[in-house]
């Protein structure tokens, strides 16, 4: 197993009716590749996870919502006997397919629970990341737990819930980011025009679970935000002195912020931004005049 996979037939795992099913060979180079004794899939499907693990003799556990299990409101790890050596899951990307329509399952009751029925990329991250935790608390100390997810264009915009999987999850505990080749997809027979790029691939994302807390692991994510908005706030202030060649008054920087529309969204979020730009002006740039800041030296 390496980071670019490729498989142009999906294999004779599950049922190659089932919609935006995973390949087989996805979870063969899984299991050869770690080696586990109990693998566990989060997003069964059709069963593709299944077969394989029982043609190469692995303990295997499959939920899926269809099936009654809920991620977003059950505890995987009381579905197993014991915690999970790999825990994986391909989860719907949002309305992309939505699976009570094509007929894999049909319940109303479950449609509040069910990722292809998100209105919003927001609504499918928050679930994203409840998926992901529930997999974290179900694999073992040392285990490892993978999630198979793709890129998402929907009425114009452009979404790598890829890069967000990773952002939410424990830095520390990344071990690979694997690119995997799309094949036999139903838009590989469309026709597109203009300066339109199609997606071709999807990810598969391994961490491995250290022996973080919960409440660890929510101390370093908030700790990592803050840092990241530090560094957004200086960047941004530094770019402001760079158009104005490197030294400006506070009221030109104020000037300049407002107008950066990248900036719009920090100002919404924080009602004292001239406050923060005073602090970290304070903190990270050098003063040479009265109102007056300029790159460090």
């Amino acid at each position: 197993m390496n980071s670019l996979l490729s498989y142009p037939d999906r294999g004779h795992w599950g049922d190659s009716k089932w919609r935006g099913n995973c390949s087989g060979y996805v979870i063969k180079d899984l299991v050869e590749h770690f080696q586990p004794k109990l693998f566990v899939d989060v997003c069964e499907g059709s069963g593709t996870s299944r077969d394989v693990c029982t043609e190469l003799g692995i303990d295997y556990v499959g939920l899926d919502l269809h099936k009654g299990q809920d991620f977003t409101k059950d505890f995987v790890r009381g579905f197993l006997p014991r915690p999970a050596d790999v825990c994986f899951s391909h989860p719907p990307y949002g309305a992309m397919i939505r699976y009570n329509e094509v007929g894999h399952w049909q319940d109303p009751d479950l449609q509040k629970s069910d990722l292809s029925e998100c209105n919003s990329a927001d609504e499918f991250l928050e679930f994203s990341q409840t998926m992901l935790l529930n997999q974290r608390l179900a694999t073992r100390e040392g285990g490892h737990y993978a999630t198979l997810i793709g890129d998402m264009r929907k009425a114009g915009s452009f979404h790598s819930f890829q890069a967000d999987y990773i952002g939410m999850m424990p830095r520390n505990e990344l071990v690979a980011v694997a690119i995997k080749t799309q094949h036999n997809c139903v838009s590989d027979r469309r026709q597109y025009r203009g300066n339109f790029v199609p997606i071709m691939h999807e990810y598969l994302i391994i961490w491995k679970r250290s022996a973080k807390t919960m409440l660890q692991v929510s101390i370093d994510k908030a700790a990592e935000l803050q840092t990241r908005e530090a560094w957004t706030w200086r960047n941004l202030l530094r770019m402001a002195l760079i158009a104005k060649g490197g030294k400006a008054s506070l009221q030109e920087l104020y000037g300049l912020i407002e107008r950066m529309p990248q900036a719009s969204t920090r100002r919404e979020a924080n009602n004292h931004w001239r406050a923060k730009i005073r602090q970290t002006l304070q903190k990270h740039f050098s003063r040479v005049d009265q109102g007056v800041y300029a790159l460090a030296a």
